[in-house]
């Protein structure tokens, strides 16, 4: 069976920070500082071009290349709220009806 699903390209300019809170957030924890300011960023990217495309993972880590599943979405953005000031790496796959996941997106950080 061919892998057919499209690379996704993570839209690094669109990945911003918003002074404010949505209500469905998901928060990754800085367990060196509990109490640490939650800065909300969004990751956006274009759409798969296949047909058949359930939804997309996003993936994060504390490590360039390193990551670990983070939520999964429908559409082609994801709020997520980061606390402190270590840098987070993300990335994003597709994923179609057969279970077929994409390779990873290219990787933006934050900050």
């Amino acid at each position: 069976m061919k892998k057919l699903l499209c690379t996704l390209y993570l839209l690094s300019a669109s990945l911003i920070a918003l002074p404010l809170t949505l209500a469905e957030d998901v928060v990754i924890e800085d367990l060196d500082a509990p109490d640490a300011t939650i800065t909300y960023v969004t990751l956006a990217w274009n759409p798969n071009p296949e047909q058949n495309i359930l939804g997309y993972n996003v993936y994060y880590g504390l490590v360039s290349g390193s990551y670990f599943r983070l939520v999964t979405v429908t559409e082609t953005t994801a709020a997520i709220g980061v606390k402190g000031n270590k840098t987070r790496y993300f990335a994003v796959t597709a994923f179609d009806a057969n279970g077929l996941e994409s390779d990873l997106s290219e990787e933006v950080h934050w900050p």
